[in-house]
């Protein structure tokens, strides 16, 4: 599981990010020097970015690379520490994921079978694609919340 989850957040980090920066500067350049239409970039900058967050999230998770309260977190001992991601776990991360795999399923398929496309006159089309990162994504989360349960399981049981 855990090899899945960075194989994937390097595939999607080193591809992802560098067409993303790629529309953003084709977006301004466009804008600034050609009669280049900016709404098909500037939707696709922000679909983009949406699947490099959701794509990503997993990896940033399992490399405990995530935003936290440090302040507050350096304080404990590093069993208070495990024990708090265990229960982090199963009350935010693991509802919050199925949540997001089940609903975001299926607006991902709404998206596919209405043929779903942006409101903009010259918008993109296939708003399922970036839709269909949000359950994806939620998806390498709970693969990632998933290895790190056990990797603090195996601390409490003194098995690290």
């Amino acid at each position: 599981m855990e090899r899945c989850v960075v194989l994937f957040g390097h595939i999607a980090c080193f591809v992802l990010l560098p067409l993303q920066i790629f529309a953003a500067l084709s977006y301004i350049v466009g804008l600034q020097f050609f009669s280049i239409p900016a709404t098909p970039l500037q939707e696709l900058e922000w679909q983009l970015f949406t699947a490099c967050v959701f794509l990503m999230i997993g990896f940033a998770y399992l490399l405990d690379r995530h935003v936290r309260v440090d302040i507050v977190r350096e304080r404990f001992g590093i069993r208070t520490r495990a024990w708090i991601e265990l229960t982090g776990f199963l009350i935010a991360v693991l509802p919050f994921c199925v949540l997001l795999i089940w609903q975001g399923s299926l607006e991902t398929w709404s998206a596919f079978v209405t043929g779903e496309r942006s409101r903009a006159a010259l918008g993109l089309e296939y708003r399922w694609i970036v839709k269909a990162t949000v359950p994806l994504g939620a998806l390498f989360l709970l693969l990632a919340g998933i290895v790190v349960f056990q990797r603090n399981l195996n601390l409490l049981r003194g098995r690290a």
